[in-house]
């Protein structure tokens, strides 16, 4: 009788706890926890990320050159220093005042759009520069072809994002004046070096001179990409 006493003691409170872990285990699930294990929640989550990246792509309000297209600069500037074949100091004599259009590349009224302008304009004009015969005989052409193939990266990242800012506004960003400024720029340096029938001063103090102008264009660059 104790046995028995026993058991039908703790009878009650072992059904008590297996209702208890019953109920707790069979306790229906919140909406939050149901959506959670969804199939359909990772496919929302992938919808609602690829909004977001094609948002970023095209409702950009302009170009913003990746930083990636700033170390693409002074790689080219480390190029251009890497050519030089003779002191400038015996080149003193050479010297010359090519009259740098310092106004269309640091001027403080310059839009961005208009500076990417000028950068494709110095980068194409410098690319044209060391893709001449004459600068094929002055060289190294093995840095010649490494500077060629930099400056041609620098010139599909500024092309892409001169369609992008042309897109945006439907007309050209460069102005004459500007355009003009360069172009005279670099036409000189060009008649420069026939007058010294490309010597290899002529060359050097060419190669400062156009390291000058890619300073000030990266330097202008830069200070636009900051403000991204």
């Amino acid at each position: 009788m104790e046995t028995m006493g026993s058991y039908l003691r703790h009878r009650p409170e072992g059904r008590s706890s297996e209702n208890k872990e019953s109920r707790f285990t069979e306790s229906p699930t919140s909406p939050g926890e149901a959506s959670a294990r969804s199939p359909m929640a990772p496919a929302w989550s992938l919808l609602l990320a690829l909004l977001l990246l094609s948002c970023n792509a095209i409702c950009s309000p302009g170009c913003h050159l990746p930083h990636i297209h700033s170390l693409a600069n002074r790689r080219v500037l480390m190029l251009l220093q890497q050519l030089r074949r003779v002191s400038p100091s015996s080149c003193l004599q050479d010297r010359n005042d090519f009259a740098f259009p310092q106004e269309a590349l640091g001027g403080s009224q310059l839009q961005k759009a208009q500076a990417i302008s000028v950068l494709h304009e110095v980068t194409q004009h410098t690319s044209q520069l060391f893709s001449t015969e004459g600068s094929a005989a002055a060289w190294d052409e093995s840095l010649l072809d490494k500077l060629r193939a930099a400056l041609d990266q620098q010139l599909t990242d500024l092309q892409a994002c001169l369609r992008q800012e042309e897109g945006l506004r439907g007309v050209p960003l460069l102005k004459k004046d500007s355009s003009l400024a360069v172009r005279k720029y670099f036409h000189r340096l060009t008649l420069y070096l026939q007058e010294k029938r490309h010597s290899p001063c002529a060359w050097e103090v060419v190669r400062a001179e156009v390291m000058r102008a890619f300073s000030s264009s990266t330097n202008l660059q830069e200070s636009f990409r900051r403000k991204d």
